[in-house]
Parts: structure tokens; sequence; C-alpha cells
């Protein structure tokens, strides 16, 4: 009965190593998508966590609001590249708790939004990024490269590495920052933000 509401993942993504490599990669293209580095992807002891270059640009809320919206984004990238790979996304249900109190964080400081407009607005941003033919193809080679890593005793992934095999899958980033795929795909997103 439970599997007819979400179905168990099968093959490689029944291995919950490799399933965590997916949703890994997953934050990784979500992030490269935004204009952000990869600094690291460490994959033990777990949960595994991506560090990337997102700044407070600003001493303004709306810059707090923008780091806010793009750590949800990039959360969302991996349930959504579990989705796309596996067919589910089982793992890491612990994103959705940060994703739902970071969108309640943003509608009170906002003021303007409630959480769950917030919600929905930034998983269409996230569900963009893998509209794109390149991302989405490259989330299973980027998840084996992970996987394979950990599987040979390195864990922590240096950053250079990922985006060295992301310029190869997706394309060279281009410039730093938030502002490149994020601005084009939610063009209203400034104007909403208080100053």
């Amino acid at each position: 009965m439970y599997e007819q509401v979400c179905p168990l993942p099968r093959g490689r993504c029944a291995d919950l190593g490799y399933r965590l490599a997916v949703y890994e990669a997953g934050h990784a293209l979500t992030a490269r998508a935004m204009g952000f580095e990869i600094l690291r992807i460490t994959m033990l002891p777990r949960p595994p966590m991506l560090e990337s270059d997102k700044i407070l640009r600003g001493n303004t809320l709306g810059s707090l609001i923008e780091v806010l919206e793009n750590r949800c984004i990039e959360l969302f990238g991996g349930q959504i590249a579990e989705m796309h790979a596996c067919g589910t996304n089982s793992c890491c249900s612990g994103d959705v708790a940060r994703i739902d109190e970071l969108c309640r964080l943003i509608a009170g400081i906002e003021g303007k939004r409630d959480a769950e407009t917030i919600w929905f607005e930034l998983e269409d941003v996230a569900e963009r990024v893998f509209s794109d033919e390149r991302t989405h193809d490259a989330i299973l080679p980027l998840a084996e490269f992970l996987f394979a890593e950990v599987e040979a005793g390195r864990p922590a992934v240096p950053g250079e590495q990922v985006e060295a095999l992301l310029d190869e899958l997706v394309a060279p980033r281009a410039g730093t920052g938030a502002r490149r795929l994020a601005v084009r795909l939610w063009p209203k997103r400034r104007a909403r933000q208080p100053a």
C-alpha cells in the first residue's frame, strides 16, 4: 500500500549511498545554475553537505531574503534530481523541514507573501533549472562521480573537481553570484523584496 503512494527506489537508487550522491548532484547543479561556485561536497559523515559561495550582499532585508531564497532553491534541487533519476524523492526529508522553516522566515521578514506561496514560487524556479536538457542529463554522471569518490575513500570532494566536471557536463560557469539563471527564471523577484 505504501508503495502506491510513494514508490520505493529500485535499481542503483535502492542503494542509499548512490541515492545521496544523486541528491547532492541536484544541489550542485542547482547551485551552478544560479551562478554559485561549488567549494566542496562532503558525502560522509552523513548527512551529505554542499558548500557554495552564497554570500549576503549588502546590509538590507532584501539581500537577506535573497540568500534565504537561494538556499531554498538549492535544497529543492536535491529532491528534484532524485525524482528525475530515481523516480522517487525518498531521502533527505530533513531538507523539506529546512525549506519550510526558511519559507516561513522569508514570509515573516518580507511581510508580503505567505510561506506556501514562497514555497511554490521557489520550487518552480528549481524545477525550471532541470528543464534545461544539459542540466537534466548531468544528474547521473555527476552522481556517479560523487558515488565513486566515496567508494574510493574520498568522501570530501574538492569544489575544483566538481567545477571541472560541471564545466564538461553543463557549460563553464558564467561569472559569480546568483544572478544568471535565477534572474532569467524569476524576473519579478527583485521588485518584490523590501529594501
